[in-house]
């Protein structure tokens, strides 16, 4: 009896998009209306808020945020772009500190602000338009080939013939298209969201015409779901369909926070932007350290820990490596500083000293043979890059590129790229932490060879003067002054027990 009522309810309805089972002509034509009119707006929702690209869409969804500020509170948003902060950082005579923190506080205020009246209904605004952009992305030309075979997509010229189509053998097609109508709003405020994106797509370069050409286009759209092709009818055509009253075909869900997704992806770029800030003021202060380290020297490369690789994270995501310069100049260090001349003659000191105090000899060894061997930790560290390795770049730029696609892979990239910053910091910090210890030996070994008679290694003297280790002596001791200007470097990266430092070597 129920689905007699329906039929007949459907069959009187006008225009009439239902007979004896089968789809009439004017359901087609209807479909071609939506096709043609939903064509405009997933054009711009494809550069814009489509799902294919998560980041752009968050982006996107973030600017259309940030149009629910004043313009006071969007003029502070403005500060706090990388740009701008840095120039205030750099230029502001109250001091770095006192500018971080009024930059943090106005980051505050902004946040604040998203739990305001005025922003309580943008979590559901932006959802709905969420479910608009993938009713827009719907297969429609598929549709309109079951009524005609011949059907041209984007020859919006063609004018189709359609015939009657068999609700059996459109099931899937009336499921799909339910799936995306029910709970579908079109409303004032999809219009001025649609017109908002149109202003961000083009910079703002659109004119009158084009958005008057929108809001028809949406018009049109809203008719045909509400008054020919509306959910309710739909389904009464799908349960005819299924022989059954009762039958509820399943439907899209939207459910999320938009606003905290905001907040949290504007809170991630801040903390970003601020390290990224501070590492770039540290390194462009020891440029002058660096002349005097190296002398014009070119920096060494560390393999896949390098700017290049930065640069494609800094360029796709929020994401950075914060330690390439310091690990660079450790590198760069050890090539100069701790050269194949300096090695041989600390492995003659430990194999062929004798040593007034084991203990000494012990903790000495243990430095030369960590130093000696740093560059190894280096080389192991930037084998993790390579193919095959946990941290092979081919596959870091993959997740750079898939997280576009999916949040999980933006997930799998944040461990890595927070494993490899730790990762380079450790190794910076136990390299620098052996080479300090060698350091302060060096020194007291440099000065015992100046006594009349050596009191930490008795042949010091013999060792150092043979023939083999004269010239590497000589390049010790006019180097040794230099070692002091590396730690003052490194300390702005690592902890450094600087009291342990003769600054007066």
């Amino acid at each position: 009896m129920l689905l007699r009522k329906m039929e007949n309810d459907l069959r009187s309805m006008t225009p009439r998009i239902y007979k004896d089972g089968f789809l009439e002509a004017n359901f087609g034509e209807a479909l071609l209306g939506l096709y043609k009119n939903t064509k405009v707006f997933d054009d711009l929702f494809i550069e814009t808020i489509s799902p294919v690209d998560i980041q752009r869409q968050r982006r996107f969804e973030a600017q259309l945020i940030v149009t629910g500020y004043s313009q006071e509170l969007q003029d502070v948003m403005e500060s706090l772009s990388y740009e701008n902060k840095k120039r205030e950082i750099i230029t502001d005579s109250a001091g770095e500190d006192r500018v971080y923190y009024r930059q943090r506080k106005n980051l505050e205020r902004l946040l604040k602000e998203l739990n305001s009246d005025s922003f309580k209904k943008m979590d559901k605004d932006i959802l709905e338009l969420r479910h608009f952009a993938d009713f827009c992305r719907y297969n429609f030309i598929q549709f309109l080939q079951v009524f005609d075979s011949n059907f041209i997509p984007g020859d919006f010229a063609y004018k189709p013939k359609y015939t009657p189509v068999s609700i059996i053998k459109a099931i899937n097609f009336l499921e799909d298209f339910y799936y995306q109508v029910e709970g579908l709003h079109i409303t004032t405020t999809t219009a001025d969201l649609i017109k908002a994106l149109a202003m961000l797509r083009t910079n703002g370069n659109i004119s009158e015409t084009e958005i008057m050409n929108y809001i028809g286009n949406l018009k049109k759209i809203n008719y045909i779901l509400t008054k020919i092709l509306s959910a309710e009818k739909i389904k009464a055509i799908i349960r005819m369909a299924k022989g059954d009253s009762t039958y509820e075909p399943e439907v899209a869900r939207y459910s999320g926070f938009p606003r905290q997704e905001f907040a949290n992806m504007f809170q991630s770029r801040f903390n970003s932007e601020e390290q990224r800030i501070k590492t770039e003021i540290q390194n462009d202060m020891i440029t002058n350290e660096m002349t005097k380290l190296f002398r014009g020297t070119t920096l060494e490369n560390v393999f896949g820990y390098e700017a290049s690789v930065d640069e494609i994270l800094q360029k796709g995501t929020d994401l950075s490596l914060k330690w390439v310069l310091p690990l660079r100049i450790l590198k760069t260090f050890l090539k100069i500083y701790v050269s194949s001349g300096v090695k041989s003659l600390l492995n003659d000191l430990v194999i062929e000293g004798f040593f007034s105090n084991p203990l000494y000899k012990s903790n000495f060894s243990s430095s030369v043979f960590a130093v000696i061997n740093a560059d190894t930790s280096i080389k192991e560290f930037e084998e993790g890059f390579t193919a095959g390795h946990p941290y092979n770049i081919a596959v870091m730029q993959g997740y750079i590129a898939d997280s576009h696609k999916d949040k999980d892979f933006y997930a799998k990239l944040v461990k890595m790229v927070t494993e490899v910053n730790d990762m380079a910091h450790s190794l910076m910090q136990n390299i620098t932490t052996e080479l300090l210890s060698l350091y302060k030996e060096m020194g007291e070994l440099l000065a015992d060879a100046k006594k009349p008679s050596s009191e930490i290694i008795s042949n010091l003297k013999v060792l150092m003067m043979s023939s083999r280790n004269r010239d590497n002596t000589n390049l010790l001791e006019e180097q040794y002054p230099n070692w002091q200007i590396f730690f003052e470097i490194m300390k702005s990266y690592v902890i450094i027990n600087s009291g342990g430092i003769n600054h007066e070597s």
